[in-house]
């Protein structure tokens, strides 16, 4: 004896394929909200990557950026010109091992936003 006609079974094979397009809807809907929220968490960990990337290698590569503008500006001599060996003695001896990074932090915050934009959109451009 059957209990279900075949009309019924027609209606329940297209009630059973409604419902799962409607939950394949409803998961596509999920996975784009997830890929933008994954795409945005992305995004933040390149710019702060990046950034401190930046300030790294700014800090890094500071006593000599510091050496050739003293070079430049001929603040840190006597009269005669000094070579960047005799530079960076005199801001040793003078300053310390610090005044080598003296100014600094103006670079790094100027560095930190540059680098993190440069960093987080280079796959994009």
């Amino acid at each position: 004896y059957d209990t279900y006609p075949q009309r019924s079974r027609k209606g329940l094979f297209d009630a059973t394929m409604e419902a799962s397009k409607t939950k394949s809807n409803i998961q596509r809907r999920e996975s784009v909200a997830t890929k933008a929220a994954h795409g945005a968490a992305d995004m933040t960990r390149r710019m702060v990557c990046g950034g401190l990337a930046g300030m790294i290698a700014k800090t890094a590569t500071n006593p000599l950026d510091r050496i050739r503008m003293l070079s430049q500006t001929g603040e840190h001599g006597s009269a005669s010109k000094l070579t960047p060996i005799q530079l960076f003695r005199s801001v040793i001896k003078n300053e310390g091992v610090l005044g080598l990074w003296a100014g600094n932090g103006a670079n790094l915050l100027r560095v930190f936003p540059s680098k993190s934009i440069v960093f987080s959109s280079n796959d994009f451009f």
